[in-house]
């Protein structure tokens, strides 16, 4: 359900999930209440996974490949990938563009920096390029330091719609739904007994699947924060070495304050003493006149 309604245009969004809402009930219809209406930026890269998914998977092949080439520290292949990175990325956003502009919609310079951020986050980061593959981000990506986060500068996620239990219609129930008197031979009971065990499996499956995705949920975004942490700390070690180096700055700066406000002040006397001297020899030409 969630892979439709992210599929659907920001304007369709909220009608359809709250028409969703009340065709459901349960657990499945508060996962769907909570489902968060996309940006227009992940729109547009929800747009992209389904309109373009080959130029999708190059990215993520690209990304691979960058990613291999830097824990290699093979210059020469990153100096290579990098021109396929900028063009790919661009190819990306026009065809975001005109499929944009297929439903009557132009996109603005902002949005499609947004859109480039997320892409360019999906080729650095596998956990972005998964989330921008799941077709259902709520958010644009960015990539920052050594974590992924939305556009409000949160560790990026999306809601994952939990799967919706089938429940087959046990034996008895059918039949007397359908006016025939139940059979009770060896070979229906079997049949009973079977359908019963599916239902069962069923369920277990749903409740599998369910786990699961919190599961990876839970891990997506410990390891976001994780990055986000490890980021954090980076630019905390960065501003200290920069405050140091600016405290240095600092005191030398008042000594050169001090030394200049004695320069001046040597400065003012001799020009104390020219202009008395300037002063008395006027005078001495005034007199010589008269």
């Amino acid at each position: 359900m969630a892979l439709e309604l992210y599929g659907l245009s920001p304007e369709e969004f909220t009608a359809a999930r709250n028409q969703l809402v009340k065709a459901t009930s349960g657990a499945t219809s508060v996962a769907i209440k909570g489902l968060r209406k996309p940006t227009l930026a992940a729109w547009l890269a929800n747009l992209l996974v389904r309109t373009d998914p080959e130029g999708i998977n190059a990215l993520t092949e690209l990304g691979e490949e960058l990613r291999a080439a830097h824990l290699s520290a093979d210059g020469g292949r990153l100096r290579a990938l990098t021109p396929r990175r900028h063009e790919l990325i661009g190819t990306l956003v026009k065809t975001a563009e005109a499929e944009a502009e297929k439903v009557g919609r132009s996109v603005t310079p902002s949005v499609a920096g947004r859109l480039t951020e997320t892409l360019d986050a999906a080729l650095v980061d596998p956990g972005a390029a998964q989330l921008l593959r799941s077709g259902q981000l709520t958010s644009a990506l960015r990539h920052v330091g050594f974590g992924v986060v939305d556009e409000s500068g949160s560790p990026a996620r999306f809601a994952p719609m939990k799967p919706r239990t089938v429940r087959s219609t046990p034996v008895k129930k059918a039949a007397k739904k359908a006016g025939r008197p139940q059979e009770v031979g060896p070979d229906r009971a079997l049949e009973r007994r079977r359908a019963e065990l599916r239902a069962r499996a069923d369920e277990v499956e749903a409740e599998y699947l369910e786990a699961e995705a919190e599961r990876a949920e839970a891990e997506s975004v410990l390891d976001a924060n994780q990055h986000l942490v490890a980021d954090l700390q980076a630019t905390m070690e960065r501003l200290s070495e920069e405050l140091d180096q600016a405290r240095q700055r600092l005191k030398v700066a008042h000594r050169e304050t001090g030394r200049l406000e004695r320069a001046l002040d040597r400065a003012t006397r001799t020009a104390a003493a020219a202009r008395r001297r300037r002063d008395a020899q006027q005078q001495r030409l005034a007199n010589f006149d008269a």
